[in-house]
């Protein structure tokens, strides 16, 4: 294919990706050290019109985020992670992302606990994307499936949590490696002790990342109704089979195509638990105001689950676009949607192919509202105001991750962000 020149080959690419029309894949030699161009090797962050307003940073984050790296050291997270990678984690101030997210419309006591949620997912993704555990599945294993515990531990029948329970059983089955310490865990023994409860949560040995998880979770469903909190447990564990899903990539160089990588993204990239915690601002809401839970049929209804996946598709472009070069230049992952949108459609260099996903972006915006708009045309009146805060929430990660990705220092080795504000 010759390289593109046109701005009508956006329109061609929007096409594909609304039609799923896509036959190329990346080949395994995009992963040899030094593939391209060293003139390609200069990378411009795209700009990206943000639609919604701009985001605030609500007063309380410094406060909730020094709250949540103390509660992290409670459980032994910064030894999880070391001193460089606990430093490096500290000075990025992974809350802020939901200080901009979260400016109002939220109780205090759940700005904390999804400041705490933040830092959680930000400590975690280092240590499975900067560690030494970056392409070793083995070595998640324990923690993986120590994390899956709590999720099930009060719902252990329920099918639709054991149906991704048994996805990370078998990317764990795939590799050699992992699947020798699968044989020796004690996730089967300790789930027949939840389903007679034998056992209380609490006295299961846990270590440091899963505890802190066990701990929100305790939180989480003591707070909201027990037939929403399945959700949740759902997408989480949708979330750590992709972290697998990907991490294997990592180690095996296994060819991927654009469909399959959205897929990826759109569960690896961790947006949609934090979307799906509508429901604790719901139930806190419904104390004050005439609100009501969207129920299952809505929930699982199509509408909805587009709009879950819209909301996270345009978050986890929006970060690819915006971590290209630490991602790719620094670290060398090539999980981002820039490199293989770059690589498929040949691109002339990483900075076009970065215009070229914004592009896309602005598409999958519209196409969000949209997909709100159909979703409360379907829906009785009486679940509007639920599902108005669902959309609020997405629109709001939108703007929120736009400002904090302008700001943070996990972004700051960027060449052009000066450029963008």
């Amino acid at each position: 294919m010759a390289p593109l020149h046109s701005a009508s080959t956006v329109l061609s690419i929007r096409s594909d990706f609304r039609q799923g029309q896509f036959r190329g894949q990346l080949k395994s030699e995009l992963y040899r050290n030094g593939s391209r161009n060293s003139y390609e090797n200069v990378y411009r962050i795209p700009h990206f019109q943000n639609r919604y307003p701009k985001a605030q940073l609500n007063p309380l984050t410094p406060e909730y985020t020094d709250i949540a790296n103390d509660w992290l050291v409670s459980f032994g997270v910064d030894k999880e992670l070391g001193p460089s990678l606990w430093t490096s984690f500290v000075a990025a101030k992974s809350p802020e992302l939901i200080g901009y997210v979260f400016y109002n419309d939220v109780e205090p006591r759940d700005f904390l606990w999804l400041c705490k949620f933040v830092a959680f997912i930000f400590a975690f993704d280092t240590k499975m994307d900067e560690s030494d555990w970056t392409d070793a599945v083995e070595l998640s294993c324990d923690m993986i499936l120590e994390m899956s515990l709590p999720l099930l531990w009060n719902d252990p029948e329920n099918e639709r949590l054991l149906e991704r329970l048994n996805s990370i059983l078998d990317r764990l089955m795939a590799t050699e490696a992992s699947r020798e310490r699968l044989q020796d865990h004690t996730v089967h023994a300790d789930l027949v002790h939840a389903r007679n409860k034998s056992k209380s949560l609490l006295d299961v040995k846990m270590g440091a990342f899963a505890s802190a998880l066990r701990d929100l979770w305790l939180e989480y469903i003591e707070a909201v109704p027990a037939e929403f909190v399945s959700r949740e447990a759902e997408i989480h564990l949708d979330y750590l089979s992709a972290c697998l899903w990907e991490q294997k990539n990592r180690k095996t160089r296994e060819e991927i195509t654009i469909p399959d990588f959205i897929i990826l993204r759109r569960s690896a990239g961790g947006l949609m638990p934090f979307v799906v915690c509508t429901d604790l601002i719901i139930e806190h809401k419904r104390q004050k105001y005439a609100i009501s839970h969207l129920p299952n049929s809505i929930f699982y209804g199509n509408n909805m689950q587009n709009l879950l996946a819209a909301s996270a598709d345009c978050v986890a472009w929006h970060n690819d676009t915006f971590s290209f070069e630490k991602e790719i230049y620094r670290d060398g992952d090539l999980h981002n949607l820039v490199e293989i949108v770059s690589r498929h459609y040949n691109c002339h260099s990483h900075t076009q192919a970065g215009e070229l996903v914004i592009e896309l972006l602005h598409d999958r915006i519209a196409e969000m509202e949209l997909v709100y708009e159909n979703l409360k045309s379907e829906a009785s009146p009486e679940f509007h105001p639920a599902i108005d805060r669902y959309m609020k929430s997405c629109r709001d990660w939108i703007a929120g991750t736009h400002e904090f990705h302008l700001t943070s220092v996990r972004y700051k080795n960027s060449n052009s962000l000066s450029e963008l504000r």
